[in-house]
């Protein structure tokens, strides 16, 4: 309970759930991986449930609300009520342990604040509360997201399949692993993987995606993930790289490099031949992708740490591929990262608009005649994807659509059939949306 406490707090100042739970494990000097998976897991299905969590707290608080307590006391509460309510444990299990961690950690008087505010959540009768509420207020708590997101997916695809995909993101998600084909073939991958008890499939679509069905231990302590045989990647993700196709000896600008799963991939296309010019703004970010392209022997990737709207020193018209991976809401990814259902809003949405334009804008130029540019978001919603797909073409004539093929999703909407859509509840991906462009000769 002290290190998930710990690890949540870590998260809500912006960390992800894997790199808060390193820095707290590494601070407590914590190196079984079975712990660490365990709160791991704990800590995901807490931030998967937490508008119902925050919910139940909120209605037992007198006179404040959660996110005006202190966030170890916030942790802790958040935790506790997830095993209330979740796991089946009695309250006698769970609420004297919490009372007394926050005794340990900051006292008698808070240790009393929050042992009465257990004894209030037991008394509550969440029924009268829960009626009180509209229909996608209700659902969105059942479901585990927002209310607007429940409203805008009502729109965009209809109650039915909204429901369908909301059911589908509050479940395990499915992992997928991209073979790196430059140092090893999928099925001798497949046969190495056994030896280390990972029992994965050959996926139907993609050649080099494999399905993994079991795991006794993290993917990232394999010895074949250590030696560069293979890259965790959604194969939505994976997708984007097979419809940009890189060749050999290609010129390709990757305008949104980091961390560098695609950035690899479309090396691996490339057979370590050509070059590629990755762009990224984040030096952390920037290091990640230069591990991994060191980890997976990928040799043609030319790392500049500059903001892609920023370039100035690029002749125009120059590269044969330009893949925008643009910074989006992450809207189609609620399933494999929860903890995004928390921070979107309308408000970021129109924001990131306003970048991914941007970036439309300068790397379009930078496409030679002939040419292709990919754009791609792991976003489900229309005004970072087929609006902004629209408002370019409308604006760019010597730009045409292209089918994103291998098609394995659905099509665009707005009449954007040549575009791409993956949704969680039909492709068991990440939500993602791809449109393929060639500039006219």
């Amino acid at each position: 309970m002290n290190l998930a406490s710990h690890a949540l707090s870590e998260i809500e100042k912006g960390q992800s759930a894997r790199l808060a739970l390193k820095k707290i494990s590494s601070k407590y000097n914590i190196t079984d991986w079975k712990l660490r998976s365990k709160v791991h897991a704990i800590i995901l299905e807490t931030i998967r449930r937490l508008n119902y969590i925050d919910w139940v707290i909120n209605i037992s608080l007198k006179g404040t609300s959660i996110s005006q307590l202190h966030p170890y006391i916030r942790s802790i509460l958040r935790l506790a009520v997830y095993h209330l309510k979740f796991l089946s444990l009695r309250s006698s299990q769970i609420f004297p342990v919490s009372v007394r961690i926050i005794a340990k950690k900051l006292g008698k008087k808070d240790a009393r604040f929050v042992k009465a505010i257990f004894q209030e959540i037991e008394r509550k009768d969440l029924t009268i509360y829960f009626m009180r509420l509209s229909e996608s207020e209700r659902i969105g708590l059942q479901l585990f997201h927002p209310t607007w997101f429940v409203r805008y997916l009502f729109r965009l695809i209809g109650r039915s399949e909204a429901l369908k995909l909301m059911k589908t993101n509050i479940s395990p998600p499915h992992q997928h692993i991209r073979v790196n084909t430059l140092k090893i073939d999928p099925d001798m991958l497949q046969r190495k993987l056994s030896e280390e008890k990972i029992i994965v499939s050959t996926d139907s679509d993609l050649f080099d995606v494999l399905n993994v069905k079991k795991a006794q231990r993290p993917l990232v302590h394999s010895s074949c993930y250590k030696k560069g045989f293979f890259y965790i990647q959604n194969k939505a993700s994976a997708l984007v790289t097979h419809i940009l196709n890189p060749q050999e000896n290609d010129f390709v600008l990757d305008t949104c490099a980091a961390p560098g799963g695609k950035t690899t991939h479309i090396g691996q296309f490339m057979k370590n031949k050509g070059l590629i010019i990755a762009l990224d703004s984040s030096s952390k970010r920037m290091r990640e992708l230069i591990k991994t392209s060191q980890r997976q022997a990928i040799k043609i990737i030319q790392p500049l740490l500059i903001d892609s709207r920023s370039v100035t020193f690029i002749p125009e018209k120059l590269f044969d591929k330009v893949l925008i991976d643009a910074p989006c809401s992450s809207t189609g990814a609620f399933w494999s990262r929860p903890s995004r259902k928390w921070t979107v809003n309308k408000r970021l949405i129109k924001w990131l608009c306003q970048i991914q334009w941007s970036l439309m804008e300068h790397a379009s130029g930078l496409v030679r005649p002939g040419g292709i540019l990919v754009y791609s978001t792991c976003s489900l919603t229309i005004e970072e994807n087929e609006m902004i797909i629209e408002r370019f073409l409308k604006l760019n004539p010597d730009f045409r659509l292209t089918d994103a093929t291998p098609f394995i999703g659905v099509h665009g909407f707005r009449g954007l059939n040549q575009c791409q859509r993956l949704f969680p509840q039909i492709n068991n991906t990440d939500g993602f949306f791809i449109a393929k462009l060639t500039r006219r000769m």
